[in-house]
Order: C-alpha cells, then structure tokens, then sequence
C-alpha cells in the first residue's frame, strides 16, 4: 500500500462524468424566458427541447396505473439492517429545509447508523436538540433567502450584479461546498470521534454533494421537499411550458425538467 497513487489508478486520467447537458449557449437563448416571479417558460418548440424530447422518447416508460382493485399488497416484515454506517446529511437551505431530515436522521439513529447533520452553523442548536450529529458547514441561511427573495427567478437582476452580491454569494457557496466536503471525513467538532461517511443523504442546493460521494466512491441519496426528479407525469414545479408543435404533453413534462436543471447550473454557478 505504501506505492498507492490516485494518478496511478486505472481512469484516473479520464475527465468526470457530466453533471449537467451539454448545450450550446445559442440553442438555450430561444429555449427559455425567466419571469420575474420566478417561473420558466420553456419553449418546447425550441431546437433545445426537441433534442431533449428525442432523449426523452428513448426512456423506458413510466407506469402510472393504478393497481387493480382487487390488489393486496404483500404484508412485509420491518427492515433490519446488520450493517451499521457513519451517514452525513448534507442541508442547504431554512430550518423548514432542515427540519424534515432531522426526523430522517433519528428513525436511521433507531436502527444502529451513527447519523451526522451537516448544515449552517446557526442550527446547531436545533440539531443538537434532537440527538443528533452537528457539522457546521458555514454560510447564512438569512442571506441566502433575501437574495432569494430579491432574485426569485434562476437568473440574478442586473441590480444585484452592479452591487457585488454575486461575487459575495460565490465566496459563501465555496465555504459550504468545503465544509460539505469536510463534513465527510473530519472528526467530531466536539467530541474528536473520528467520522468517515459510509454513505450521503444531501438535499440538491447543498451542491457538493455528488462530487463527495465521487471522491468517496461511496453511495449518494438525494432528497427533497418539492419534485425535482424527471418525469414524464407531471413539468417541473418552476416550468410554465409554451407550444404550438409538441403534443405528447409527457415528453413535454420530462423536457421540463433538463432545461431548468440546466438553467440552475448556469444561473447559480
């Protein structure tokens, strides 16, 4: 083991996998228009979406029957885990974003995992009250939601941009993806146990989640409290869809969503 050498793995010289489509900036200007209360309209009519829409029509359907009304379901027995994991919740976000992965952490406590919050420091409190794990990943969630407030849409105002708050939101975002990432494999802050995370439960904008569990190679869960997985049963909870020409209304759904995400990587990079 003393030779070991990340640069020496097989792949290590291959670039990361995609997080995000890759789009010319052209086709996205025709594809989308922010509103001011936060909303997408997304023109499905757009050079964009139909490329998305051929993707979509390559995804296996979803089934959205009902089960039959004779169906009993199967009577199962409680799940029991024999294994026993250092899980890190990774939370960006308002306490209403916290609060509900606070009960998650303590139904995983209840089966043996050894569970770890990692979010603002200023629910330390709230989490430490619950029996669980703190890890202070930095950042304020009060001025992330006022610059929320004062840019609803995915795009910031030209006001925003004249008065250097995005240079400050970026420093902010770069200490919560460190202390995200610290969060995985530094000891307790209070304690000094030592912590290497076995797994990852993190709510999207905390953002560095992916990127840890790659580095990890550990598994990653995603979670939230609004839909923001693609399907085809219903858009996406911010897309107003615009069209004239496509008129399968579940390819129309699934495109939905490839185009906010790519907007939320563009306009909150």
């Amino acid at each position: 083991m003393s030779n070991f050498s990340p640069d020496r793995e097989p792949g290590a010289d291959r670039p990361p996998p995609p997080y995000s489509p890759d789009v010319n900036p052209d086709m996205m200007a025709e594809s989308s228009d922010v509103k001011v209360d936060g909303r997408i309209n997304v023109n499905l009519d757009s050079k964009l979406a139909k490329s998305l829409a051929q993707i979509a029509n390559e995804q296996p359907e979803e089934d959205f029957r009902a089960p039959p009304s004779d169906f009993t379901p199967v009577p199962t027995t409680p799940a029991i885990c024999d294994v026993k994991l250092n899980i890190v919740i990774q939370i960006v976000g308002s306490r209403g974003d916290v609060q509900p992965f606070i009960a998650l952490g303590n139904a995983l406590q209840t089966h043996g995992h050894r569970v770890r919050i990692a979010t603002h420091d200023v629910f330390e409190n709230f989490v430490k009250d619950s029996f669980l794990e703190f890890f202070p990943i930095g950042g304020d969630p009060a001025k992330l939601m006022a610059y929320m407030v004062k840019n609803p849409g995915l795009i910031p105002q030209i006001q925003t941009l004249r008065d250097g708050e995005i240079k400050r939101k970026k420093i902010m975002v770069a200490e919560m993806l460190q202390g995200c990432w610290r969060a995985c494999i530094d000891d307790d802050p209070d304690t000094q146990e030592p912590f290497v995370a076995d797994a990852i439960i993190a709510n999207p904008p905390s953002f560095a989640h992916i990127h840890c569990a790659q580095a990890l190679g550990i598994p990653l869960h995603l979670m939230f409290t609004m839909p923001w997985t693609t399907t085809r049963a219903f858009p996406h909870p911010l897309a107003n869809l615009e069209s004239e020409s496509m008129e399968n209304t579940a390819t129309a759904n699934w495109v939905s969503y490839g185009v906010v995400e790519w907007l939320t990587w563009q306009g909150w990079a």
